[in-house]
């Protein structure tokens, strides 16, 4: 489960708003404390509101959306002014703004793109040069938008041909990540010298139970064994990031 930034789009009633009563801050363990599956999830939402409770007046509320997954299905989570949704996500893959049923109508007008080289349908009665490699996927958006970025992650993602071993789904998955990371200097944010940047990339090997992840500083991929801890302990297990770079010299 993630929550992604979704700013001007979230919105968290008052309490006393019905139901199941939950603050934003707090969505993320109420799911993964007491689920295992999307279903249960989804059951569960049925009577949920996030309300606005802010953690302190230091720290108020992120406008966030959620997506949330196991090993066979995804969902998306948005608090919107019309309530809260609740969205089948069979890309697997969320971004930021604009809301989730927007992004995957968005979708339709890249349906053209594949990963065979095109035919010719432009002039068919004309000889059109296939002078390059990948060009059914001319058109496929390449800036750094949310939106963009979640085109570009959807159709990575469902091309994506992986091996059989853990090794190769790493590395794939991280490449799929890395077509849509954010590098600093590209996305200015205001009028500072301050940039967008991709902090971190992760996943889960949820069979095992490892987090793997890599920082912007660090590419090599580092791994956590979630059952090297004490499951059933009471003080949480911290790990500082490693983020230096990690550099094998061969000689």
């Amino acid at each position: 489960m993630a929550g992604l930034n979704f700013p001007d789009n979230a919105f968290y009633p008052a309490e006393g708003s019905g139901g199941t009563e939950i603050t934003p801050f707090e969505f993320i363990p109420w799911v993964l404390g007491q689920f295992e599956t999307v279903a249960q999830v989804k059951d569960a939402l049925r009577s949920v509101s996030l309300v606005d409770i802010s953690f302190s007046a230091e720290f108020p509320l992120s406008p966030l959306h959620w997506i949330i997954a196991d090993r066979t299905a995804s969902i998306v989570v948005e608090s919107v002014r019309d309530g809260l949704k609740v969205y089948d996500n069979p890309w697997g893959v969320l971004t930021n703004n604009p809301t989730f049923d927007i992004q995957s109508f968005r979708l339709n007008d890249y349906r053209h793109l594949t990963r065979r080289q095109p035919d010719n349908t432009f002039a068919p009665d004309q000889s059109l040069d296939l002078y390059s490699r990948g060009m059914g996927g001319i058109g496929l958006p390449g800036d750094l938008s949310s939106s963009s970025r979640f085109i570009k992650a959807v159709f990575t993602r469902m091309n994506s041909v992986c091996g059989t071993t853990e090794s190769e789904s790493l590395s794939q998955f991280f490449q799929i990540l890395g077509s849509v990371a954010q590098q600093r200097g590209c996305v200015q944010v205001g009028d500072e010298e301050k940039y967008e940047i991709t902090i971190y990339s992760s996943c889960c090997n949820t069979d095992r139970g490892v987090y793997y992840y890599t920082t912007y500083e660090n590419s090599q991929i580092t791994g956590v064994d979630m059952h090297r801890e004490d499951l059933d302990g009471t003080a949480l297990a911290v790990h500082p990031l490693v983020e230096g770079q990690q550099i094998a010299m061969q000689n």
